[in-house]
């Protein structure tokens, strides 16, 4: 597909047992040097297209970008029962998964490497960070991590993460640890003061949030029916939320990240965006990884939700210059 003077190409790569959905973009036109590439990985239950925007953005400017249909979720292949419900064995196939792209596309070979990362995206390009091996002999050092809104926990009680992981312990035997959280428990969790009041969105069918009318008033009409319209055109990418086992791995990983990166810090500069109105991950684990990472910056979006890549035009503004500066700054 051209897009102006970007070009994008998207194309499956057979991984282990099942395949995944990749895109590449960058500038045909452009005879200078390309100046980094881009590893753009989305959050739970988005896929490719949602970050195009932001894709053709870095192509313009001549960064090579690649995106990735995470496994479990997107285009790629499904492991959920139904296969709306974003399953995963264990969050190590989503860095096994990166780890394929990125060599797939000689990552790192010819110039430096930029990560990119939303929620559970910003999770998994800060852990890769930290992984104690090298997957397949291949392992990449990016020179910067831009992360929004990073999944670095979930907002739920320490209660209802023990009560979480105990219950996929017995559902593993059964082979049901790949079926969906029902919406009626997150709601009493969320009513007993177990979970956030946003829970249930998170486990509810992704397309219903942006026919909600609040979020239509939020983020205005245009927007809401753009991010609909991918659901109406291909029905594949719904999602109803993640199964007991992923959210036991969630619960996992966002705890070993941070007693990983006590004995191994990320030393690379690291611009965070973090939701003023954050109320799907845990706001204070966000907190908690600005005094943890060596080299962060950190910028507050004023009256910004979580789903940063949507937010009103403002926000945009503040987004895009500190990305510029901070690119500029650090991409020597």
């Amino acid at each position: 597909m051209q897009k102006g003077s970007v070009y994008k190409k998207t194309f499956w790569l057979k991984f282990e047992i099942s395949k995944i959905r990749c895109s590449v973009y960058f500038n045909e036109k452009s005879k200078k040097a390309i100046k980094a590439d881009i590893l753009i990985i989305p959050g739970l239950s988005e896929f490719i297209e949602r970050y195009d925007f932001i894709a053709e953005k870095f192509a313009k400017e001549n960064f090579r970008v690649a995106i990735i249909d995470l496994p479990g979720q997107g285009l790629s292949t499904r492991f959920g029962n139904p296969s709306t419900v974003i399953h995963v064995s264990d969050f190590e196939l989503y860095f096994k998964a990166m780890n394929f792209l990125m060599k797939s596309l000689k990552f790192g070979l010819y110039r430096k490497t930029i990560f990119f990362g939303h929620s559970l995206g910003g999770l998994l390009i800060l852990y890769y960070q930290i992984y104690s091996k090298k997957i397949d002999n291949f392992f990449i050092q990016p020179s910067m991590f831009i992360v929004m809104a990073p999944m670095m926990g979930l907002p739920i009680s320490n209660l209802l993460a023990g009560l979480t992981v105990l219950i996929n312990k017995f559902l593993i035997p059964l082979n049901l640890s790949n079926i969906g959280i029902n919406t009626n428990l997150a709601s009493i969790a969320s009513f007993i003061g177990l979970a956030g009041k946003n829970v249930k969105n998170s486990v509810s069918k992704a397309s219903d949030y942006w026919k909600k009318e609040e979020n239509i008033n939020y983020y205005g009409k245009e927007t809401s029916e753009e991010a609909l319209s991918y659901f109406e055109e291909n029905k594949l990418l719904e999602t109803e939320g993640p199964s007991w086992n992923w959210v036991s791995n969630a619960i996992f990983y966002c705890d070993k990240f941070f007693k990983k990166l006590t004995k191994k810090n990320i030393n690379q500069p690291v611009l965070l965006f973090l939701a003023e109105d954050e109320k799907v991950t845990d706001a204070s684990s966000q907190k908690k990884l600005v005094q943890k990472l060596s080299n962060v910056e950190e910028i507050n979006l004023p009256s910004c939700r979580h789903d940063i890549i949507h937010e009103k035009e403002e926000v945009k503004v503040i987004f895009w210059k500190a990305i510029d500066n901070f690119v500029k700054k650090n991409l020597c």
